[in-house]
């Protein structure tokens, strides 16, 4: 426990030192530029100008640096579940988005 803070969460979280560029789908079929900067077996954390509902369902695509040989890596899509939204000032972002992972789509 962190202050007034209790970790509930299960899985190891990364952090991603930069964020890796991202993709959201709303429910809407809008799509919004993001950036994941945490990331574990469970879940994920963006930012993003897009503001969700609570528990709204998104479709996000996470881009994989590198590659092998030459050859593009596959994205991360799942359908996450947000779990927290919490305004931003004064910066890029109007968004950090914090969410469960429902489901890995490829």
């Amino acid at each position: 426990m962190v202050g007034n803070f209790v970790e509930r969460r299960r899985e190891r979280r990364i952090p991603l030192p930069g964020g890796v560029p991202a993709r959201l789908l709303s429910p809407r079929g809008e799509v919004h530029e993001a950036v994941c900067f945490e990331l574990s077996a469970g879940g994920m954390a963006l930012r993003t100008n897009y503001v969700p509902a609570a528990s709204e369902l998104l479709a996000v695509q996470v881009e994989q640096p590198g590659g092998v040989r030459g050859m593009p890596a596959r994205p991360l899509r799942v359908r996450l579940e947000v779990r927290r939204s919490l305004g931003l000032e004064g910066g890029l972002w109007r968004c950090e988005v914090g969410g469960r992972i429902v489901e890995v789509l490829s």
